[in-house]
């Protein structure tokens, strides 16, 4: 049996960035298409409350890349 020469005690941490980095990614993917509907109805509805919404979700989805940069 061959150790694992990643695991043990003498491995360094991994960064929360590098380590939930695939689950924020996915996230930040559907943030950005779920603020598509809310831009497009705020729109057509001449809604700002729908607008605003997709602004900030845009805002979100674009965010969570850089926090999460390798």
């Amino acid at each position: 049996m061959t150790a694992n020469p990643t695991s043990g005690s003498g491995s360094k941490p991994v960064p929360w960035g590098k380590k939930y980095r695939t689950p924020l990614m996915n996230t930040a993917f559907w943030l950005f298409w779920l603020a598509f509907p809310f831009a497009y109805f705020g729109g057509v509805q001449k809604n700002g409350f729908f607008i605003t919404l997709s602004l900030v979700l845009f805002c979100i989805a674009c965010v969570i890349p850089l926090v999460t940069k390798k």
